[in-house]
Protein backbone atom coordinates (compact mmCIF):
# COMPACT_ATOMS: atom_id res chain seq x y z
CA UNK A 1 0.00 0.00 0.00
CA UNK A 2 3.06 2.07 0.57
CA UNK A 3 4.61 1.87 -2.51
CA UNK A 4 1.18 2.51 -4.43
CA UNK A 5 1.09 5.63 -2.43
CA UNK A 6 4.67 6.22 -3.28
CA UNK A 7 4.17 5.79 -7.07
CA UNK A 8 1.40 7.94 -7.43
CA UNK A 9 3.09 10.76 -5.79
CA UNK A 10 5.73 10.33 -8.64
CA UNK A 11 3.35 10.50 -10.70
CA UNK A 12 1.36 13.15 -9.48
CA UNK A 13 5.10 14.90 -9.63
CA UNK A 14 4.70 15.08 -13.40
CA UNK A 15 7.87 14.22 -16.00
CA UNK A 16 5.98 14.29 -19.28
CA UNK A 17 8.32 13.24 -22.04
CA UNK A 18 8.77 15.53 -25.25
CA UNK A 19 9.09 19.16 -26.17
CA UNK A 20 6.60 21.33 -24.95
CA UNK A 21 5.29 23.49 -27.63
CA UNK A 22 6.83 27.07 -28.40
CA UNK A 23 4.97 29.15 -30.73
CA UNK A 24 7.18 29.78 -33.57
CA UNK A 25 7.84 33.70 -34.44
CA UNK A 26 7.04 34.58 -38.11
CA UNK A 27 9.16 37.43 -39.79
CA UNK A 28 6.48 40.20 -41.41
CA UNK A 29 7.64 43.49 -43.08
CA UNK A 30 7.01 46.89 -41.46
CA UNK A 31 4.05 47.96 -43.07
CA UNK A 32 2.42 47.09 -46.36
CA UNK A 33 3.86 48.38 -49.76
CA UNK A 34 0.65 50.08 -50.60
CA UNK A 35 -0.83 51.08 -46.87
CA UNK A 36 -3.14 53.65 -47.50
CA UNK A 37 -3.60 54.01 -43.40
CA UNK A 38 -1.76 52.18 -40.63
CA UNK A 39 -4.71 52.51 -38.10
CA UNK A 40 -6.26 49.74 -36.82
CA UNK A 41 -8.77 47.48 -38.93
CA UNK A 42 -12.40 48.08 -37.22
CA UNK A 43 -14.05 44.65 -37.32
CA UNK A 44 -16.99 45.92 -38.72
CA UNK A 45 -15.64 47.14 -41.64
CA UNK A 46 -18.76 46.93 -43.75
CA UNK A 47 -19.93 49.70 -42.19
CA UNK A 48 -17.77 51.77 -44.20
CA UNK A 49 -20.07 51.87 -47.57
CA UNK A 50 -22.73 53.52 -44.68
CA UNK A 51 -25.55 51.49 -46.12
CA UNK A 52 -27.88 50.59 -43.52
CA UNK A 53 -29.49 47.48 -45.43
CA UNK A 54 -26.11 46.36 -46.02
CA UNK A 55 -25.60 46.60 -42.08
CA UNK A 56 -29.00 44.77 -41.13
CA UNK A 57 -27.99 41.85 -43.93
CA UNK A 58 -24.85 40.88 -42.32
CA UNK A 59 -26.62 40.74 -39.19
CA UNK A 60 -28.94 38.71 -40.40
CA UNK A 61 -26.76 36.53 -41.57
CA UNK A 62 -24.83 36.16 -38.69
CA UNK A 63 -27.50 34.78 -37.20
CA UNK A 64 -29.25 32.70 -39.19
CA UNK A 65 -26.35 31.80 -42.24
CA UNK A 66 -26.34 27.65 -42.40
CA UNK A 67 -22.58 27.82 -42.56
CA UNK A 68 -21.77 29.42 -39.45
CA UNK A 69 -24.38 26.92 -37.30
CA UNK A 70 -22.90 23.92 -38.92
CA UNK A 71 -19.64 25.62 -37.54
CA UNK A 72 -20.85 25.95 -33.87
CA UNK A 73 -22.22 21.97 -33.86
CA UNK A 74 -18.90 21.30 -34.92
CA UNK A 75 -17.32 23.44 -31.80
CA UNK A 76 -19.25 21.48 -29.59
CA UNK A 77 -18.32 18.21 -31.25
CA UNK A 78 -14.35 19.27 -30.76
CA UNK A 79 -15.06 20.60 -27.37
CA UNK A 80 -16.41 16.57 -26.34
CA UNK A 81 -13.62 15.31 -27.76
CA UNK A 82 -10.97 17.15 -25.36
CA UNK A 83 -13.39 15.75 -22.89
CA UNK A 84 -12.85 11.99 -23.89
CA UNK A 85 -9.30 12.48 -24.53
CA UNK A 86 -8.71 13.45 -20.78
CA UNK A 87 -10.92 10.26 -19.78
CA UNK A 88 -8.04 7.99 -19.14
CA UNK A 89 -6.56 10.54 -17.14
CA UNK A 90 -9.66 10.63 -14.83
CA UNK A 91 -10.35 7.12 -12.26
CA UNK A 92 -12.58 4.51 -13.82
CA UNK A 93 -15.00 2.65 -11.90
CA UNK A 94 -17.27 -0.31 -13.06
CA UNK A 95 -19.79 -1.94 -11.19
CA UNK A 96 -21.79 -5.61 -11.66
CA UNK A 97 -22.70 -8.40 -11.01
CA UNK A 98 -22.71 -12.02 -11.97
CA UNK A 99 -24.58 -15.59 -11.65
CA UNK A 100 -23.24 -19.22 -13.45
CA UNK A 101 -24.13 -22.67 -13.14
CA UNK A 102 -21.27 -25.36 -13.96
CA UNK A 103 -21.30 -28.84 -14.19
CA UNK A 104 -18.09 -30.59 -15.08
CA UNK A 105 -17.46 -33.14 -17.88
CA UNK A 106 -17.56 -37.01 -16.82
CA UNK A 107 -15.13 -37.22 -19.83
CA UNK A 108 -12.05 -36.15 -18.42
CA UNK A 109 -9.95 -38.26 -16.47
CA UNK A 110 -11.78 -39.99 -13.66
CA UNK A 111 -14.97 -38.09 -14.40
CA UNK A 112 -17.01 -41.32 -14.98
CA UNK A 113 -15.76 -42.44 -11.72
CA UNK A 114 -16.42 -39.40 -9.27
CA UNK A 115 -18.55 -37.28 -11.03
CA UNK A 116 -18.97 -34.37 -9.63
CA UNK A 117 -21.77 -32.22 -8.48
CA UNK A 118 -23.37 -29.34 -10.07
CA UNK A 119 -22.64 -25.90 -8.36
CA UNK A 120 -23.20 -22.42 -8.71
CA UNK A 121 -21.43 -19.39 -8.17
CA UNK A 122 -22.44 -15.66 -7.00
CA UNK A 123 -20.61 -12.64 -7.40
CA UNK A 124 -21.35 -8.84 -6.61
CA UNK A 125 -18.90 -6.05 -6.76
CA UNK A 126 -17.34 -2.36 -8.14
CA UNK A 127 -13.68 -2.72 -9.71
CA UNK A 128 -11.84 0.72 -9.91
CA UNK A 129 -8.79 1.69 -12.22
CA UNK A 130 -6.77 4.82 -12.33
CA UNK A 131 -3.79 5.35 -14.66
CA UNK A 132 -0.64 7.39 -13.19
CA UNK A 133 -0.05 9.42 -16.21
CA UNK A 134 3.73 9.06 -15.49
CA UNK A 135 4.97 10.04 -18.80
CA UNK A 136 2.45 12.33 -19.76
CA UNK A 137 0.90 10.34 -22.33
CA UNK A 138 -2.80 11.08 -21.65
CA UNK A 139 -1.67 14.59 -21.39
CA UNK A 140 -0.44 14.87 -24.60
CA UNK A 141 -3.52 13.97 -26.12
CA UNK A 142 -5.79 16.29 -23.99
CA UNK A 143 -3.35 19.34 -25.43
CA UNK A 144 -3.41 17.30 -28.94
CA UNK A 145 -7.57 17.85 -28.37
CA UNK A 146 -7.70 21.46 -27.18
CA UNK A 147 -5.39 22.46 -30.27
CA UNK A 148 -8.06 21.17 -32.41
CA UNK A 149 -10.62 22.34 -30.97
CA UNK A 150 -8.80 25.58 -31.95
CA UNK A 151 -8.46 24.73 -35.05
CA UNK A 152 -12.25 24.20 -35.39
CA UNK A 153 -12.85 27.34 -33.96
CA UNK A 154 -10.57 29.32 -36.32
CA UNK A 155 -12.00 27.64 -39.24
CA UNK A 156 -15.65 29.02 -37.56
CA UNK A 157 -14.01 32.32 -37.54
CA UNK A 158 -12.63 31.79 -41.14
CA UNK A 159 -16.28 30.74 -41.84
CA UNK A 160 -17.62 34.30 -40.22
CA UNK A 161 -15.22 36.20 -42.50
CA UNK A 162 -15.99 34.23 -45.76
CA UNK A 163 -19.65 35.25 -44.55
CA UNK A 164 -19.52 38.69 -44.03
CA UNK A 165 -17.47 39.54 -47.27
CA UNK A 166 -20.07 36.96 -49.38
CA UNK A 167 -22.86 39.61 -48.12
CA UNK A 168 -21.37 42.86 -48.85
CA UNK A 169 -19.73 41.19 -52.10
CA UNK A 170 -23.03 40.09 -53.48
CA UNK A 171 -24.64 43.32 -51.93
CA UNK A 172 -22.29 45.64 -53.69
CA UNK A 173 -22.73 44.06 -57.01
CA UNK A 174 -26.11 44.37 -57.10
CA UNK A 175 -26.16 47.64 -56.46
CA UNK A 176 -23.35 48.09 -59.45
CA UNK A 177 -25.96 45.80 -61.56
CA UNK A 178 -28.57 47.94 -60.81
CA UNK A 179 -26.43 51.37 -61.46
CA UNK A 180 -25.82 49.99 -65.22
CA UNK A 181 -29.24 49.05 -65.72
CA UNK A 182 -30.24 52.49 -64.68
CA UNK A 183 -27.81 54.24 -67.02
CA UNK A 184 -29.05 51.82 -70.02
CA UNK A 185 -32.49 52.69 -69.53
CA UNK A 186 -31.51 56.65 -69.35
CA UNK A 187 -29.16 56.13 -72.69
CA UNK A 188 -32.80 54.07 -74.21
CA UNK A 189 -34.59 56.28 -73.49
CA UNK A 190 -32.41 59.23 -75.19
CA UNK A 191 -32.06 56.90 -78.03
CA UNK A 192 -35.52 56.38 -78.66
CA UNK A 193 -36.55 60.13 -78.33
CA UNK A 194 -33.84 60.87 -80.71
CA UNK A 195 -35.08 58.04 -83.46
CA UNK A 196 -38.02 59.73 -83.58
CA UNK A 197 -36.26 63.20 -84.16
CA UNK A 198 -34.70 61.39 -86.80
CA UNK A 199 -38.66 59.38 -88.47
CA UNK A 200 -39.77 62.68 -88.26
CA UNK A 201 -36.87 64.13 -90.39
CA UNK A 202 -36.92 61.16 -92.60
CA UNK A 203 -40.38 61.70 -93.32
CA UNK A 204 -39.80 65.33 -94.29
CA UNK A 205 -36.79 64.79 -96.37
CA UNK A 206 -34.46 65.84 -94.33
CA UNK A 207 -32.99 62.79 -93.61
CA UNK A 208 -31.81 59.73 -95.30
CA UNK A 209 -32.69 56.23 -94.41
CA UNK A 210 -29.48 55.26 -93.71
CA UNK A 211 -28.94 57.25 -90.29
CA UNK A 212 -33.13 55.91 -89.06
CA UNK A 213 -31.84 52.34 -89.46
CA UNK A 214 -28.53 53.52 -87.81
CA UNK A 215 -30.41 54.76 -84.44
CA UNK A 216 -32.58 51.76 -84.39
CA UNK A 217 -29.87 49.51 -84.62
CA UNK A 218 -28.42 51.28 -81.59
CA UNK A 219 -31.77 51.03 -79.29
CA UNK A 220 -31.42 46.98 -80.52
CA UNK A 221 -27.96 46.75 -79.02
CA UNK A 222 -29.10 48.47 -76.08
CA UNK A 223 -31.69 47.00 -75.06
CA UNK A 224 -30.01 43.37 -75.95
CA UNK A 225 -27.46 43.99 -72.89
CA UNK A 226 -30.74 44.45 -70.45
CA UNK A 227 -31.59 40.83 -70.06
CA UNK A 228 -28.06 39.89 -68.97
CA UNK A 229 -27.96 42.73 -66.37
CA UNK A 230 -31.49 41.39 -65.34
CA UNK A 231 -29.75 38.06 -65.08
CA UNK A 232 -26.80 39.01 -62.98
CA UNK A 233 -29.03 40.78 -60.12
CA UNK A 234 -31.36 38.32 -59.82
CA UNK A 235 -27.91 35.81 -59.43
CA UNK A 236 -26.96 38.44 -56.64
CA UNK A 237 -30.48 38.59 -54.97
CA UNK A 238 -30.72 34.51 -54.80
CA UNK A 239 -27.10 34.29 -53.80
CA UNK A 240 -28.05 37.08 -50.70
CA UNK A 241 -30.54 35.03 -49.72
CA UNK A 242 -29.00 31.65 -49.24
CA UNK A 243 -26.07 33.33 -47.14
CA UNK A 244 -29.46 34.78 -44.81
CA UNK A 245 -30.69 31.42 -45.19
CA UNK A 246 -33.88 32.74 -46.36
CA UNK A 247 -35.90 32.27 -49.56
CA UNK A 248 -35.29 34.72 -52.21
CA UNK A 249 -38.44 36.62 -52.06
CA UNK A 250 -38.52 37.44 -48.34
CA UNK A 251 -35.80 39.60 -49.83
CA UNK A 252 -36.71 41.36 -52.73
CA UNK A 253 -38.83 43.79 -50.56
CA UNK A 254 -36.27 44.76 -48.51
CA UNK A 255 -33.63 45.46 -50.82
CA UNK A 256 -36.03 47.61 -53.44
CA UNK A 257 -37.31 49.56 -50.11
CA UNK A 258 -33.15 50.69 -48.86
CA UNK A 259 -32.15 51.64 -51.85
CA UNK A 260 -29.53 53.98 -52.05
CA UNK A 261 -26.17 54.58 -53.69
CA UNK A 262 -22.80 53.08 -52.09
CA UNK A 263 -20.35 55.41 -50.49
CA UNK A 264 -16.46 54.02 -50.81
CA UNK A 265 -14.39 55.45 -48.57
CA UNK A 266 -11.15 57.28 -50.20
CA UNK A 267 -8.53 55.10 -47.98
CA UNK A 268 -8.17 51.80 -46.12
CA UNK A 269 -7.01 51.67 -42.51
CA UNK A 270 -4.82 48.04 -42.91
CA UNK A 271 -3.30 47.95 -39.58
CA UNK A 272 0.34 46.62 -39.38
CA UNK A 273 1.12 43.30 -41.50
CA UNK A 274 2.37 41.56 -37.90
CA UNK A 275 -1.44 42.61 -37.15
CA UNK A 276 -2.74 40.92 -39.48
CA UNK A 277 -0.77 37.47 -39.20
CA UNK A 278 -2.59 37.48 -35.39
CA UNK A 279 -5.61 38.05 -37.14
CA UNK A 280 -6.17 35.86 -40.28
CA UNK A 281 -8.02 32.86 -39.18
CA UNK A 282 -6.19 30.49 -42.10
CA UNK A 283 -2.97 31.84 -40.13
CA UNK A 284 -4.34 31.10 -36.41
CA UNK A 285 -5.39 27.62 -37.53
CA UNK A 286 -2.22 26.67 -38.69
CA UNK A 287 -0.65 27.61 -35.95
CA UNK A 288 -3.03 25.68 -33.59
CA UNK A 289 -2.02 22.61 -35.98
CA UNK A 290 1.52 22.87 -35.54
CA UNK A 291 0.62 23.26 -31.91
CA UNK A 292 -1.49 19.67 -32.48
CA UNK A 293 1.63 18.06 -34.41
CA UNK A 294 4.08 18.86 -31.68
CA UNK A 295 1.38 17.58 -29.10
CA UNK A 296 0.75 14.01 -31.15
CA UNK A 297 4.56 13.87 -31.69
CA UNK A 298 5.38 13.94 -27.83
CA UNK A 299 2.61 11.28 -27.44
CA UNK A 300 4.17 9.26 -29.67
CA UNK A 301 7.26 9.20 -27.94
CA UNK A 302 5.11 8.45 -24.71
CA UNK A 303 4.26 5.19 -25.77
CA UNK A 304 8.04 4.17 -25.48
CA UNK A 305 7.30 4.12 -21.60
CA UNK A 306 5.86 1.79 -19.29
CA UNK A 307 1.67 2.74 -18.19
CA UNK A 308 0.97 2.35 -14.60
CA UNK A 309 -2.39 1.91 -13.05
CA UNK A 310 -3.62 1.40 -9.37
CA UNK A 311 -6.21 -1.05 -9.96
CA UNK A 312 -8.46 -1.57 -7.18
CA UNK A 313 -11.96 -4.52 -6.46
CA UNK A 314 -14.19 -4.88 -3.93
CA UNK A 315 -17.25 -7.73 -4.24
CA UNK A 316 -19.02 -10.73 -2.70
CA UNK A 317 -18.70 -14.06 -3.62
CA UNK A 318 -20.56 -17.20 -2.65
CA UNK A 319 -21.48 -20.63 -4.13
CA UNK A 320 -25.17 -20.37 -2.73
CA UNK A 321 -27.00 -16.54 -2.92
CA UNK A 322 -27.96 -17.22 0.59
CA UNK A 323 -24.45 -16.60 1.77
CA UNK A 324 -23.51 -13.91 -0.78
CA UNK A 325 -24.05 -11.23 2.30
CA UNK A 326 -21.99 -12.73 4.70
CA UNK A 327 -18.77 -11.51 6.18
CA UNK A 328 -16.75 -14.25 4.88
CA UNK A 329 -17.96 -13.74 1.52
CA UNK A 330 -16.08 -10.62 1.28
CA UNK A 331 -13.06 -10.23 -1.35
CA UNK A 332 -10.87 -7.30 -2.27
CA UNK A 333 -7.75 -6.47 -4.29
CA UNK A 334 -5.85 -3.42 -4.17
CA UNK A 335 -2.22 -2.42 -5.68
CA UNK A 336 0.03 -1.03 -8.84
CA UNK A 337 -0.28 -2.10 -12.41
CA UNK A 338 2.35 -1.69 -15.20
CA UNK A 339 2.14 -2.45 -18.44
CA UNK A 340 5.63 -1.68 -20.54
CA UNK A 341 6.03 -2.36 -24.36
CA UNK A 342 9.02 -4.85 -25.11
CA UNK A 343 8.73 -6.26 -28.74
CA UNK A 344 6.04 -4.31 -31.15
CA UNK A 345 8.64 -4.69 -34.50
CA UNK A 346 9.43 -1.24 -34.23
CA UNK A 347 6.10 0.20 -34.83
CA UNK A 348 6.46 2.39 -32.01
CA UNK A 349 9.68 4.02 -33.57
CA UNK A 350 8.28 4.14 -36.57
CA UNK A 351 5.50 6.33 -34.98
CA UNK A 352 7.57 8.87 -33.82
CA UNK A 353 9.13 9.03 -36.62
CA UNK A 354 5.66 9.50 -38.48
CA UNK A 355 4.96 12.26 -36.21
CA UNK A 356 8.06 14.15 -36.29
CA UNK A 357 7.28 14.39 -39.87
CA UNK A 358 4.13 15.32 -39.50
CA UNK A 359 5.38 18.06 -37.07
CA UNK A 360 7.94 19.36 -39.18
CA UNK A 361 5.15 19.41 -42.22
CA UNK A 362 3.02 21.51 -40.01
CA UNK A 363 5.82 24.17 -39.70
CA UNK A 364 5.61 24.30 -43.00
CA UNK A 365 2.23 25.05 -43.32
CA UNK A 366 2.62 27.78 -41.01
CA UNK A 367 4.65 29.56 -42.53
CA UNK A 368 3.58 28.64 -45.93
CA UNK A 369 -0.29 30.52 -44.53
CA UNK A 370 1.28 33.08 -43.60
CA UNK A 371 3.21 34.30 -47.03
CA UNK A 372 0.02 33.30 -48.88
CA UNK A 373 -1.63 35.97 -46.25
CA UNK A 374 0.51 38.81 -46.77
CA UNK A 375 0.37 38.24 -50.68
CA UNK A 376 -2.78 38.61 -50.60
CA UNK A 377 -3.21 41.41 -48.61
CA UNK A 378 -0.90 42.99 -51.22
CA UNK A 379 -2.74 41.75 -53.98
CA UNK A 380 -5.68 43.13 -53.03
CA UNK A 381 -4.68 46.50 -51.96
CA UNK A 382 -2.73 46.60 -55.49
CA UNK A 383 -6.21 45.73 -57.36
CA UNK A 384 -8.12 48.38 -54.88
CA UNK A 385 -5.56 50.75 -55.74
CA UNK A 386 -5.97 50.76 -59.65
CA UNK A 387 -9.34 49.82 -59.61
CA UNK A 388 -9.49 53.29 -58.16
CA UNK A 389 -7.25 54.85 -61.01
CA UNK A 390 -9.44 53.56 -63.43
CA UNK A 391 -12.66 54.99 -62.30
CA UNK A 392 -10.75 58.65 -62.24
CA UNK A 393 -9.77 58.24 -65.68
CA UNK A 394 -12.74 56.94 -66.68
CA UNK A 395 -15.36 60.19 -65.22
CA UNK A 396 -12.69 61.98 -66.98
CA UNK A 397 -13.21 60.42 -70.13
CA UNK A 398 -16.81 60.40 -69.17
CA UNK A 399 -16.70 64.50 -68.93
CA UNK A 400 -15.29 64.32 -72.61
CA UNK A 401 -17.71 62.31 -74.05
CA UNK A 402 -20.72 64.10 -73.10
CA UNK A 403 -18.97 67.34 -74.49
CA UNK A 404 -17.97 66.18 -77.29
CA UNK A 405 -22.02 64.59 -77.99
CA UNK A 406 -23.20 67.67 -77.21
CA UNK A 407 -20.95 69.43 -79.65
CA UNK A 408 -22.08 67.03 -81.88
CA UNK A 409 -25.52 67.53 -81.38
CA UNK A 410 -25.04 71.33 -82.02
CA UNK A 411 -23.53 70.96 -84.90
CA UNK A 412 -25.80 68.45 -86.43
CA UNK A 413 -29.36 71.31 -85.35
CA UNK A 414 -26.61 74.09 -87.18
CA UNK A 415 -26.10 71.99 -90.33
CA UNK A 416 -22.54 71.56 -89.64
CA UNK A 417 -22.42 67.99 -89.36
CA UNK A 418 -24.51 64.80 -90.63
CA UNK A 419 -26.43 62.56 -88.31
CA UNK A 420 -23.51 60.06 -88.67
CA UNK A 421 -21.31 62.02 -86.20
CA UNK A 422 -24.20 62.37 -83.32
CA UNK A 423 -24.53 58.81 -83.79
CA UNK A 424 -20.66 57.82 -83.50
CA UNK A 425 -20.46 60.07 -80.53
CA UNK A 426 -23.67 59.16 -78.51
CA UNK A 427 -22.60 55.48 -78.69
CA UNK A 428 -18.97 56.28 -77.51
CA UNK A 429 -20.68 57.98 -74.67
CA UNK A 430 -23.05 54.92 -74.02
CA UNK A 431 -20.28 52.98 -74.09
CA UNK A 432 -17.89 54.85 -71.40
CA UNK A 433 -20.73 55.23 -69.23
CA UNK A 434 -21.39 51.18 -69.08
CA UNK A 435 -17.70 50.98 -68.66
CA UNK A 436 -17.57 54.01 -65.75
CA UNK A 437 -20.98 51.47 -64.23
CA UNK A 438 -18.97 48.78 -64.24
CA UNK A 439 -15.76 50.34 -63.24
CA UNK A 440 -17.38 51.27 -60.06
CA UNK A 441 -18.73 47.63 -59.19
CA UNK A 442 -15.20 46.42 -59.13
CA UNK A 443 -14.11 49.57 -56.91
CA UNK A 444 -16.31 48.05 -54.66
CA UNK A 445 -15.88 44.34 -54.91
CA UNK A 446 -12.02 44.78 -54.82
CA UNK A 447 -12.61 46.91 -51.47
CA UNK A 448 -14.71 44.07 -49.76
CA UNK A 449 -12.05 41.62 -51.64
CA UNK A 450 -9.52 43.58 -49.31
CA UNK A 451 -11.07 43.55 -45.88
CA UNK A 452 -11.61 39.59 -46.35
CA UNK A 453 -7.78 39.32 -47.30
CA UNK A 454 -6.76 41.53 -43.91
CA UNK A 455 -9.01 39.10 -41.59
CA UNK A 456 -11.63 41.42 -41.13
CA UNK A 457 -15.11 40.51 -39.88
CA UNK A 458 -14.87 38.89 -36.27
CA UNK A 459 -13.73 39.79 -32.68
CA UNK A 460 -13.87 37.15 -29.90
CA UNK A 461 -16.26 39.35 -27.57
CA UNK A 462 -18.16 41.92 -29.47
CA UNK A 463 -18.00 40.95 -32.93
CA UNK A 464 -19.06 37.57 -33.62
CA UNK A 465 -22.29 36.81 -31.33
CA UNK A 466 -22.39 33.07 -33.22
CA UNK A 467 -19.33 32.19 -32.25
CA UNK A 468 -19.34 33.72 -28.71
CA UNK A 469 -22.20 31.74 -27.91
CA UNK A 470 -20.45 28.55 -28.65
CA UNK A 471 -17.65 29.05 -26.40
Amino acid sequence: MKRALMLAALALAGCKVGDDYRRPQLEAPARFELAQGETQLQSRWWRVFQDPALDALVERALASNLDLKLAASRLREARAVITIAGGEARPQADAGGSYARREASTEVAFGQFFPPDPNSFHSLGFRASWELDVFGRVARGVEAAAAEYDMVREDARATLVMVCAEVARNYVELRGFEQQLEVLRADLAVQVDTAGLVRSRVQGGLEDELALARIEGLIAQTRAQLPQLERERTARENALATLLGEWPRELVELLARERRPLTLPASVATGLPAELLDRRPDVRRAERELARACALSAQAEAELYPRLSLVGALGLESQRLDDLFQSGARTWTLGPSVTTPLLRGGLLRAGIEVRGAQEEQALLRYQRAALEALRDAETTLAAWKRTNERVDELEQALVANRRAEELARQRYASGLENFLSVLDARRQLLATENEHAAANLQRASALVAVYRALGGGWDVEADAPTLARND
